[in-house]
């Protein structure tokens, strides 16, 4: 359900960024998302968590690495390797929609690295970053592990 919740707080944040939604309406969002096969509980999850973490424009706590905002991360030959383009393609999107910081791009890619699969492709990424920005809100990671809710399984 995690990456469903994600994949809808992508759709948003993408009809927010091209301005065809000003100001927003949620119950044409709604529907719109509803005919997709999201469910309400679903849409309703992902607009509270995009209210909840882009209401200020606070930085992460956690972030204290100083980035310029016109570099771009470039995966090396062993991350290449390992995260496919369409993967990589999916997580710069993430970063350019504001909804995971440089600091967290680091993050996910080294989650990806040491999950250990011969590829990771989008819907790896997408477990990985539902992991993450879940785990965050609900204090289910420890010492660097990401915990999914009912389970046991160390990501």
């Amino acid at each position: 359900m995690q990456e469903k919740i994600v994949e809808i707080i992508v759709y948003l944040l993408e009809e927010f960024q091209t301005g065809e939604v000003a100001p927003p309406n949620y119950t044409d969002l709604s529907k719109e998302l509803i005919s997709r096969g999201y469910t309400e509980n679903e849409i309703n999850l992902a607009i509270s968590w995009v209210f909840d973490h882009f209401q200020d424009n606070t930085q992460d706590t956690y972030d204290n690495i100083k980035y310029n905002p016109q570099s771009a991360r470039v995966l090396n030959e062993v991350e290449k390797l390992i995260i496919s383009p369409q993967a990589y393609g999916y997580l710069l999107q993430l970063r350019q929609l504001g909804l995971i910081s440089e600091s967290e791009l680091e993050f996910v890619i080294e989650r990806a690295i040491s999950l250990g699969n011969s590829t990771i492709g989008v819907e790896d990424m997408k477990n990985i970053i539902a992991a993450l920005l879940f785990s965050m809100e609900d204090n289910n990671h420890h010492d660097g592990f990401l915990f999914q809710k009912g389970s046991n399984t160390v990501h």
